[in-house]
């Protein structure tokens, strides 16, 4: 006799606690470690653009130095005194600390796409606040301006956050004509240079006087030191 019913063949037991418990608890640690990956993979994008945005700020900040640097006026003595001026001293302190000017120049070669009646000069500086690079450039007005008067009406662009350091190297064009070739030899040839300019020893006559090269080297929090050389002879 063959049996009939609704158990028949089927085993009609549900889940117990225990299996749902338990299988509530791998999902969620399943979800857990997704999120730890996803907030992993997250944060790590993020930081990645971080510091891909601050390596093309000082890549930035370099392209700009360098078109100062390739433009940078010899002084010349005029009617009111030195009308053009090139003064540099490295950082004296810790960057975050610090309120100084770095350099001081006159450059040529503004860009006049206007072809308005001005100047194709321009006097600039850069200096160091509180870790923040700044480039300031004014107008020249073919008249002697102290610094006061700089400082208040320059325009003003910051290139740079979190400096921690700036230095200079300076090498004399006699240097090279008195050494030669060993001016530059060696893994850290730039340690002898001057690392103020004017030579503090030359008097008027340093005065007057553009290095041959220059090395800048910045550093940067979290990004290291970096360091360029520039020949401003012309």
């Amino acid at each position: 006799m063959i049996k009939t019913g609704a158990t028949a063949g089927v085993d009609a037991r549900g889940f117990t606690l225990l299996e749902v418990l338990i299988a509530l608890a791998i999902a969620a640690i399943i979800a857990t470690m997704s999120y730890q990956a996803i907030d992993g993979a997250s944060n790590g994008a993020y930081r990645t653009r971080e510091v891909m945005g601050e390596i093309n700020q000082l890549d930035r900040t370099w392209q700009i130095i360098a078109a100062d640097m390739r433009q940078v006026l010899k002084p010349d003595p005029g009617p009111r005194g030195l009308r053009f001026r090139f003064e540099a001293e490295s950082l004296r302190s810790s960057g975050t600390d610090a309120e100084q000017i770095l350099i001081f120049f006159t450059r040529r070669g503004w860009v006049n796409p206007m072809e308005r009646l001005r100047s194709d000069l321009q006097q600039v500086s850069y200096r160091l606040v509180e870790g923040e690079l700044w480039r300031d450039y004014l107008p020249e007005r073919n008249v002697p301006m102290d610094q006061r008067d700089f400082e208040d009406a320059a325009l003003q662009q910051l290139l740079l956050e979190n400096v921690v350091d700036v230095q200079f190297r300076f090498l004399p064009l006699e240097w090279i004509q008195q050494r030669g070739p060993s001016v530059l030899e060696g893994p850290d040839y730039t340690r002898d240079w001057e690392s103020v300019w004017p030579q503090q020893d030359r008097g008027s006559e340093g005065a007057t006087a553009l290095p041959a090269v220059v090395e800048i080297t910045i550093e940067v929090e979290g990004m290291g030191r970096s360091a360029r050389l520039f020949d401003i002879t012309h």
